[in-house]
């Protein structure tokens, strides 16, 4: 694998930002390359998952060129007092991607995951636009956002939920209202991972309940772990095969 770690400008933003992108070098030169999203959590950045798991490692053997984005705190929102995160996320970034990197923008080659807060926003950017991706994947998702950012939290403070949303869940943002959207309609594939002493347990309960009701296809995995790395390393490995299997089978 190649790894380019740099900035690229986002006209969406009006400003540089840090992204880090793994390419395969295995491939026909003019091929275009099938691609996993790979978002991060609150606390980190765009250098988390290439420093704290084998990503590169994991994925050699899948072919996948992997984008790894920056979005500081910004629950992959249009901040209502900050810069438009979920439209470059969900926009601008694919676009760029392809022009730079020749990565493919057809259905079945796109993927998107991330963790905790990159869960959710993996989710919600797959839950939108399911008309361009074939999976996605949530691992300790922070998928009730209503539980994230109407209220202080231990990680979240008050004062930044205002910069986030101004206080509003609007139904674009909560995945629980998107899942009923597409219920009945083509849906990207989901894979959901929760560790059994996670603090988000609960919710990803909740959500795979909603998920069965709206009935969407997923697959859910749970076993005892916590919210760390440990639990993240072993999901992606999971994902990768879930994420080669829907890809092989479209």
């Amino acid at each position: 694998m190649a790894v380019f770690q740099g900035s690229v400008f986002s006209k969406s933003m009006w400003m540089m930002t840090s992204v880090t992108v793994s390419l395969p070098e295995d491939r026909e030169s003019n091929a275009e390359m099938p691609v996993i999203y790979l978002l991060h959590g609150l606390s980190d950045n765009n250098s988390a998952w290439l420093r704290r798991t084998n990503i590169d490692s994991y994925v050699e053997q899948y072919n996948f060129a992997v984008v790894m984005p920056e979005v500081q705190r910004s629950f992959y929102h249009d901040m209502a007092y900050g810069p438009k995160y979920f439209t470059y996320i969900s926009e601008e970034l694919p676009k760029l991607c392809h022009n730079m990197f020749h990565i493919s923008n057809r259905r079945e080659d796109n993927f998107v995951a991330g963790l905790s807060m990159g869960g959710y926003g993996a989710l919600k950017t797959a839950l939108r636009y399911p008309e361009r991706f074939a999976a996605a994947a949530s691992f300790s998702g922070a998928v009730n956002i209503h539980t994230r950012l109407l209220s202080e939290t231990a990680s979240i403070s008050h004062e930044e939920c205002i910069g986030i949303n101004d206080g509003v869940i609007k139904p674009e943002d909560d995945l629980f209202h998107l899942a009923s959207e597409l219920s009945g309609r083509d849906c990207p594939k989901l894979f959901i991972s929760c560790g059994l002493s996670d603090f988000l347990y609960d919710d990803n309960q909740k959500f795979r309940e909603h998920l069965t009701k709206c009935g969407l296809p997923f697959v859910y995995e749970e076993w005892p772990g916590d919210h760390d790395w440990i639990f993240w390393d072993k999901s992606i490995q999971l994902a990768l095969e879930f994420f080669a299997k829907t890809r092989n089978n479209s």
